[in-house]
């Protein structure tokens, strides 16, 4: 029976009601059941034209999955890219961020592969004592690493949001004025740097094995990408943890004392506990960093070296 027009929006509530308690718990199950399946998967990718690896793979699908849930589910309408009512404002939006996806993203990945390269050479290759808990289940050792890794980001977060030195590079993430998974890479190589510094030398100290670092690596970046989503979820339980759209959002807030809130990257837990979490702005929300406005390319990546010569 063709529906009536009064029962189309019904339908469309309910879906938008399940969209928000299920899409979080699935991205998370998806990611883990495919990692913990990791062994199986490899040699089908490996076999395939694509030559691509497992991690960036996953990535990929989950970055796929953001943007369709953007479209679908936005919770900022005037945040999506808007591709055809905006003519080429909305390409240009896009195409932004995918130089940062593209381009920008692997000159991070060059300069974190030296830095990991001068890591080892410096001898940062652990204790000489076990400090690691080698024989927990893989699983744990995760969790550990996980938590160990958004401690140290947590507190490096909060001083480049008080030393100026440091601000100047990690501004370029901030002045956005609209979030969508893909804003979650729009950062300067600098400040990869120092945050690759901050999560993995701890871990390299206490001799983490690269399983866990790279499992570590995968799901912080996996969570970064819904931090930065432009859509609207159910938060429940999850919130406890997880660094959800809406708490990131009063992050990225163009208010300085709202900004300074919400400093984990991928959970809230530490901003919990130290005082500085944040649950939603306290008026209408304005994101990015004063004067508003779009910055050029230049702008965003050689600027803060030129502000840090004078």
């Amino acid at each position: 029976m063709r529906e009536t027009k009064e029962q189309e929006p019904g339908r469309a509530r309910r879906g938008a009601r399940w969209f928000r308690l299920a899409f979080v718990p699935a991205l998370l199950s998806l990611s883990a059941a495919c990692w913990i399946e990791r062994d199986g998967l490899e040699p089908l990718l490996s076999a395939s034209s694509l030559r691509i690896d497992y991690t960036s793979a996953l990535l990929l699908l989950s970055i796929l999955a953001i943007c369709l849930a953007e479209r679908l589910y936005p919770a900022n309408r005037e945040w999506r890219y808007r591709l055809f009512s905006d003519g080429a404002r909305g390409w240009a939006r896009l195409g932004r961020d995918l130089v940062y996806l593209l381009f920008i993203a692997q000159v991070s990945a060059l300069l974190i592969k030296r830095t990991a390269s001068w890591l080892h050479s410096a001898g940062l290759g652990g204790f000489p004592f076990a400090l690691w808990p080698a024989r927990l289940p893989f699983g744990c050792k995760v969790v550990l690493a996980f938590l160990l890794v958004e401690f140290s980001s947590y507190w490096l977060h909060r001083a480049c949001h008080r030393f100026p030195l440091l601000w100047q590079f990690h501004s370029t993430h901030h002045v956005v004025t609209e979030l969508s998974g893909l804003k979650s890479l729009r950062t300067h190589p600098i400040d990869n740097v120092f945050f690759y510094l901050a999560r993995t030398a701890p871990l390299l100290a206490l001799g983490a094995g690269p399983d866990e670092l790279v499992a570590v690596t995968y799901f912080g970046s996996v969570l970064g990408l819904l931090a930065h989503a432009n859509i609207e979820v159910s938060e429940g339980y999850w919130g406890l943890v997880i660094n959800f759209p809406r708490y990131h959002s009063v992050h990225h807030s163009a208010d300085p004392l709202e900004s300074k809130s919400n400093f984990g990257c991928h959970t809230v837990l530490w901003d919990r506990l130290f005082g500085t979490f944040r649950s939603a702005p306290s008026g209408a929300l304005r994101v990015g960093v004063e004067p508003l406005g779009a910055r050029s390319l230049w702008q965003e990546l050689a600027w803060p070296f030129y502000r840090s010569l004078n």
